[in-house]
């Protein structure tokens, strides 16, 4: 699974700069293939092997292509990989580079750039934090852990430079999901070769995807341009994409209503005003994402208490957050899948079906029992990333515990780097924290917290029964028994009270009514490749009366 929409929503919103607004007032026909998107966060890296983040791999989707890739509705399709065949016991699949596939400055792309990204992704000492979403692939878990040295022991080989064969320890019906996903990204081996780590400089970034890197300017503009080489570039509609990087939804909102974005996230509480203003540029969907705290399984006093996390889940009104709080289609979450996948059937917190006053009189009795408060207020703190819907969140939760148990919880805000870095790092007690599917399967969320998932999981949970759950489900390929076992694992990972689901969020956006080619969906994810401007158009005001 890609780790990590946190924040999950990836952020679909834009932006231009005033000189670029002035050129496209005095000719809009210059600025009408420049789409302007925006990033919630500044990109911690555009390193397809080292990123975590959906706000980064949304990006580094728009500059490369693997072998499959994903459709205007998020379905995997054929990549640079024109078509593949599995083996009858579905251990060996064969991808068939197109002939036409090619990197920006011109070179072929070749089956070595894949198989070199694959044994980069699983080396230790790329320290990459989705090495474990390619453990299916033969010797991949040996080498993730160290116990194997030779990368070339990997299950992934060239059979000549159009052909990529990969063995896999088990079945994986869902490999070519996997392979769309920033994890099935190649990399320019003669630009790695030549520049380091610097690679993903402008200048120095060779793309295959349909946007090639012109600058970057830390804490403001991402500006990619359109990929001549890319196999299918007659299909892309735009010139250029700019990916803005703006923090504040409210901020983002306001530069769409004065036409600078083309569009924009829209903050929970606008969501109403969004209804009866927007009504014909609103998309609201559900997505398969989970906002949760996390409880830091190597931090006391929660690690070794599980009736203390049991009473901090169950003082948490899951309806005052999701209808009162932040009102804005949020789910309250009792699961930690949520519901619409198909032949899934999410489970469910022991205690749903309480009354909140009876929630809350046995989470008490659940706290006197921890003897977590028998010296006074127990003192917690939380991290989160910068955002003030989170900080509404958590000051809610901070008076519900406050009210409950007597406890005095501190909220830290973390930029966003730092926040990942903290969570890497196990560097804290609570994390409020979000993650989202890759691809449309429960197994893409919850494989992130088996214990030898590394850095995805970020709780460092450990439960021997729910690894072994996890694992005979990824090798299973009866859909219906694959489903029954992960139900069974999230059972568990729910009775454990490591992470705490809150909420199953949506995504809210308003696109300009000149946009073509946005389809919501689950995954929340719109490839550039595939938007587009109604003929004629330019850019314009998206002004409504003020919220």
């Amino acid at each position: 699974m890609t780790r990590r929409a946190r924040d999950l929503l990836a952020g679909l919103i834009f932006g231009l700069s005033a000189a670029a607004l002035a050129v496209a007032a005095a000719d809009p026909a210059a600025a009408a293939s420049v789409l302007r998107r925006v990033s919630q966060v500044d990109p911690e890296t555009l390193d397809p092997q080292k990123s975590s983040g959906g706000f980064e791999q949304a990006i580094e989707m728009d500059l490369l292509e693997g072998l499959t890739s994903y459709d205007a509705d998020a379905r995997p399709v054929p990549g640079v990989a024109e078509r593949w065949e599995t083996s009858a016991d579905g251990l060996t699949w064969t991808f068939h580079l197109r002939n036409d596939a090619k990197w920006s400055d011109g070179t072929p792309v070749t089956a070595d750039d894949f198989v070199a990204a694959f044994r980069r992704l699983v080396d230790p000492a790329t320290a990459s934090p989705s090495a474990q979403m390619f453990d299916a692939v033969a010797g991949a878990a040996r080498i993730i852990a160290g116990a194997e040295k030779n990368l070339e022991t990997l299950g992934a080989k060239p059979i000549d430079p159009h052909t990529v064969q990969l063995k896999l320890d088990h079945p994986m019906p869902l490999l070519p999901d996997l392979l769309a996903t920033g994890a099935g990204l190649p990399i320019n081996r003669a630009a790695l070769a030549k520049y380091g780590d610097q690679w993903t400089r402008p200048g120095n970034f060779v793309s295959n995807g349909p946007f090639v890197l012109a600058s970057v300017a830390a804490q403001s503009e991402l500006v990619l341009k359109r990929n001549p080489m890319f196999h299918d570039q007659a299909k892309v509609a735009l010139d250029e994409v700019h990916w803005l990087v703006v923090e504040d939804d409210q901020t983002a909102l306001k530069r769409y209503r004065a036409g600078e974005l083309d569009i924009s996230r829209v903050p929970a509480g606008e969501l109403d005003w969004a209804k009866r203003t927007l009504a014909n540029q609103l998309h609201v969907q559900p997505q398969l994402a989970v906002v949760y705290m996390a409880i830091n399984m190597h931090a006391e006093p929660l690690a070794s208490n599980l009736k203390l996390r049991k009473a901090l889940s169950m003082a948490i009104d899951r309806e005052v957050l999701s209808d009162k709080v932040e009102p804005a289609g949020e789910i309250a979450a009792y699961s930690f899948i949520t519901g619409g996948l198909d032949g899934y059937e999410s489970q469910s917190l022991a205690f749903k079906s309480m009354s909140s006053t009876d929630r809350v009189a046995e989470a008490r009795k659940l706290f006197e029992e921890s003897g977590a408060g028998k010296a006074g207020p127990l003192k917690l703190s939380v991290i989160y990333a910068t955002d003030r819907d989170k900080k509404r969140m958590l000051l809610a939760i901070a008076a519900m515990w406050k009210e409950c148990c007597n406890i005095e919880l501190t909220l830290v805000n973390r930029e966003w780097q730092v926040f990942l870095a903290n969570l890497r790092q196990h560097d804290f007690q609570l994390a409020y924290d979000n993650i989202s599917g890759s691809y449309s399967d429960a197994y893409d969320v919850l494989s992130g917290f088996r214990s030898g998932a590394g850095e995805i999981n970020d709780a460092a949970y450990a439960n021997p029964a729910y690894d072994a759950l996890i694992d005979r489900a990824s090798a299973t390929i009866d859909a219906a028994e694959r489903a029954k076992l992960l139900g069974r694992a999230e059972q568990i990972l729910l009775n454990d009270a490591a992470v705490l689901p809150l909420n199953f969020p949506v995504y809210r956006a308003v696109v300009a009514t000149r946009v073509r080619g946005w389809e919501d969906n689950l995954l929340n994810i719109h490839p550039s490749r595939y938007l587009a401007f109604a003929p004629g158009s330019s850019a314009s005001s998206n002004a409504a009366p003020n919220p």
